[in-house]
């Protein structure tokens, strides 16, 4: 691929929500991380305006959620019974979450007569929980495309195969790690005395996020399809 067409496909992602929504949040923990180093309020002062807009933006995912959750269903494509559950709990999370954000963000704009601080702890635990049945279930799926791939190396002729179910290894340890470190920081903005909530620093945060977000933008570009696990 010459750097014109790859100039291109990045000008598509551009036009996409998911895909301005992931260059905002490099930007945002990237601005997070470099204030940690530099101690600076403006670049703070950004990050929180960037992490604003993705808020008010989260606005109007409440029924592409709802969408996805329904043709997702029980997760019967799943390779694997664990990973239906992970799969139906993280997305009955995820359609908790946005509600119970929009609450929150609403009560800070003075637009509800309520309290944000409960409604951002609700909307938080969900995020939490969410992160941690996407980790579990990217942990399971390793597992069955580690036994499919030991199952094809004694087998003849199933070069590509191999080398497909390679690249969606790789692929699925990304989203470990992606995952692992969202769990991480998504615990640092819990409750005080939960672990160790507030206890990260403005550089852990940013640059836990900005590996994240890396990550991300990487998985994008370098989408993997699944394969046949049987």
């Amino acid at each position: 691929m010459n750097y014109k067409m790859k100039f291109e496909q990045f000008l598509e992602f551009l036009e996409t929500y998911h895909g301005r929504d992931k260059i905002l949040r490099l930007f945002c923990y990237t601005c997070k991380l470099i204030s940690g180093l530099s101690k600076s309020d403006k670049l703070n002062k950004i990050y929180y305006h960037l992490n604003e807009c993705r808020t008010i933006l989260r606005l109007f995912d409440d029924i592409p959620m709802l969408s996805y959750t329904l043709s997702y269903g029980l997760g019967k494509k799943e390779p694997d019974k664990y990973m239906q559950i992970c799969g139906v709990v993280s997305n009955i999370l995820d359609q908790l979450y946005y509600p119970l954000e929009h609450v929150a963000w609403a009560s800070d704009k003075k637009l509800l007569s309520v309290r944000s601080d409960k409604w951002w702890t609700l909307s938080t635990i969900c995020w939490v929980l969410s992160v941690y049945f996407c980790l579990i279930k990217s942990l399971c799926y390793l597992s069955v495309i580690r036994k499919h791939k030991s199952k094809l190396e004694v087998e003849r002729n199933v070069g590509i195969e191999l080398a497909m179910a390679s690249r969606l290894q790789l692929n699925e340890i990304l989203t470990a790690l992606r995952c692992t470190s969202d769990l991480i920081y998504a615990i640092h903005w819990l409750p005080s005395g939960i672990l160790w909530s507030g206890k990260l620093s403005d550089l852990q945060v940013g640059a836990l996020g900005t590996f994240s977000s890396i990550i991300s933008l990487v998985q994008s570009f370098y989408s993997v399809t699944n394969i046949s696990m049987e």
